[in-house]
């Protein structure tokens, strides 16, 4: 059964930094300082990718890492073949991220250039949920708010809250890099939001399911309240609205 997908995307750089070093992809399109919106079709045919990257390591090394693994990603996605099932995925998104990891840490050079990298991948109209680092994905359904990844943080692995929320033990960049693949389903009503650490890390989930649930919200609406609780990191937001 086919449905839509309606995606209101924004990228800001926040009120401390001066630099953004995060990026979005979404069906081709790469989003840094920006605002785009579409929606698109998802029927068995559809091969996209709605991902965040959220770069580390320094002025301008964060931005590379981020462009670099979204531009990786994205022609990635455009080589897939056709008809492979599941588990043949799986083993695809595995290899290319092990060589995107590859050529992400001979292009560092040990100057500690990474980035985090979250969001779906859509493949003969399924989506797969992945993540490497401490970008996230949340899913808006029938009222009821869910992380759907696992914040490879310090602070998550230790549960212990008064480490540093920045602290990450993996991130493309990093030796021995792992990103996790988690197949889900759409189902009409739902809504996904894909976001860096800039926004969760200035507003509480509670806060995001408040604007999520609300009428007008859009992208923009989340940027903008991470901005006013202080805005001390990049904020890059991706919603996905299942329509049937």
């Amino acid at each position: 059964m086919s449905m839509t997908v309606r995606f209101d995307v924004e990228s800001d750089v926040g009120r401390l930094r001066s630099n953004n070093e995060d990026m979005a992809l979404v069906a081709g399109q790469k989003i840094r300082d920006g605002r785009i919106s579409m929606t698109l079709p998802i029927n068995p045919d559809t091969e996209m990718a709605a991902i965040v990257c959220d770069g580390m390591g320094g002025y301008a090394s964060g931005e590379v890492a981020s462009e670099m693994a979204v531009s990786s990603f994205s022609d990635f996605t455009d080589s897939l073949q056709r008809g492979m099932d599941s588990s043949e995925l799986v083993m695809a998104i595995k290899k290319w991220f092990v060589g995107a990891n590859h050529e992400m840490l001979i292009a560092a050079n040990g100057s500690g250039m990474g980035c985090t990298l979250t969001g779906f991948l859509i493949y003969d109209g399924k989506p797969y949920c992945l993540n490497c680092g401490d970008s996230r994905v949340y899913r808006l359904r029938y009222g009821h708010l869910k992380q759907l990844t696992t914040d490879h943080s310090e602070r998550n692995r230790l549960g212990d809250m008064t480490v540093p929320s920045n602290l990450i033990y993996n991130a493309m960049g990093v030796p021995d890099a792992f990103v996790d693949i988690m197949p889900t389903k759409f189902v009409a009503g739902d809504k996904y939001l894909v976001c860096s650490d800039g926004l969760c890390d200035m507003i509480d989930d509670a806060k995001i399911q408040e604007i999520l649930e609300s009428p007008s919200c859009t992208a923009r609406t989340l940027v903008d309240a991470a901005n006013l609780a202080g805005g001390k990191d990049n904020i890059t937001v991706v919603i996905l609205n299942v329509e049937g």
